[in-house]
């Protein structure tokens, strides 16, 4: 197997680990999740009542489960990426392999060898 195999794997296996987090995680935020409310409060003191405090939380808390949709959007082409790249290495040690077994291709490096 080759380099490109082993990354591609690699890549797809942390990619859908990805997808699957960034997914839940904008799920969890689209229900306004209280454990999750640090990262959604709003980050300036310029509110002026509570209702406006609840809004811009509302608002941030939607800001934030649509980044990780598109996050997770973004690693699901990153997926597609890898496949490719997969496929790409099988196919090349395909062949390497059918031209290690070709005498025709083996003769034809030995004889350009010799011409050298």
């Amino acid at each position: 197997m080759s380099m490109l195999f082993n990354c591609g794997v690699c890549c797809m296996l942390l990619s859908i680990w990805a997808v699957v987090q960034l997914v839940v995680m904008g799920i969890f935020f689209k229900m306004e999740v209280v454990a999750f409310i640090e990262e959604a409060e709003p980050d300036h003191h310029g509110y002026e009542d509570f209702e406006d405090f609840m809004k811009q939380t509302e608002q941030n808390y939607s800001l934030i489960a649509m980044n990780c949709w598109i996050g997770a959007v973004i690693y699901l082409f990153m997926i597609g990426v890898s496949y490719l790249c997969i496929v790409k290495a099988r196919a090349r040690d395909k062949a390497a392999a059918e031209n290690a077994q070709d005498d025709d291709a083996f003769c034809k490096d030995l004889a350009k060898s010799k011409k050298s």
